[in-house]
């Protein structure tokens, strides 16, 4: 009876979906699940990545991948990727294939710019691409209607689309180290708002009045230079915290 529960307790412990080796997870296609490939020194994705079609998380975090090959529409169950720390300098139009994308991390690579398909991807939560050269949204970030958590900080940004305000599920939102001269009005319809953090995002930024409407907002983290609404300096709720830097 010991011997059968320390079998029992041996398997419980064994992760037969997870894979840290192409070879493996091809070995186990039907099975396999989340392929981690992170400190490989890889300069390109493994062809045969786009094989492992049931994958739902990729991981290839501290590589020196420069490009992601259109073959990535081959992972249509894909919930994570993961190419954080990368030499990204573009996404291709195929990402916005991945319907089933929920976390998106591409921060400290050297994005440029973003495709107009980024806005396909309906089921995406937390988008993570600070640390990069992004000088321009794309108008269909607006689209991310499922979007919670965006990263923006530390880019090369002067402005924000309109758009942006179609994010009506956006809780918290950094946007800090940029060079933006204003926001836009729009941003007073991010309705579940909570926090939002602008420090260094620009000299003398001008806050716009509508932030105000956003009741829920708790932080709020701006610049000594910011230009802030009254509405929002005498804001008296007790749970509403506007931090000076």
């Amino acid at each position: 009876m010991i011997i059968i529960s320390m079998v029992a307790m041996t398997l419980a412990g064994c992760n037969a979906s997870r894979f840290a080796s192409v070879e493996k997870a091809i070995a186990h296609k039907s099975t396999a699940k989340i392929l981690d490939l992170s400190r490989n020194d890889l300069t390109e994705i493994p062809a045969e990545v786009f094989e492992i079609t049931g994958l739902e998380e990729l991981i290839l975090f501290k590589n020196n991948i420069k490009t992601i090959p259109p073959e990535i529409k081959n992972l249509k169950q894909l919930k994570r990727l993961a190419i954080s720390r990368n030499d990204l300098e573009s996404l291709p139009p195929e990402i916005g294939e991945l319907e089933n994308l929920e976390n998106l991390s591409l921060y400290f690579n050297n994005l440029k710019k973003l495709p107009d398909e980024i806005g396909n991807l309906k089921k995406l939560e937390e988008l993570k691409l600070n640390y990069n050269e992004l000088t321009e949204l794309p108008s269909t970030i607006g689209n991310l209607a499922s979007l919670e958590y965006l990263y923006l900080d530390h880019n090369q940004l002067t402005h924000l689309p309109p758009e942006i305000g179609k994010l009506s599920n956006l809780g918290l939102f950094y946007i800090g180290k940029n060079s933006l001269k204003d926001l836009p009005v729009e941003m007073g319809n991010l309705s579940s708002l909570s926090e939002l953090y602008l420090a260094s995002s620009g000299v003398m930024l001008t806050l716009p009045e509508s932030l105000c409407n956003i009741t829920g907002v708790q932080i709020l983290t701006v610049d000594r230079t910011a230009i802030i609404p009254y509405c929002l300096q005498g804001n008296v709720n007790p749970r509403f915290s506007l931090i000076v830097k």
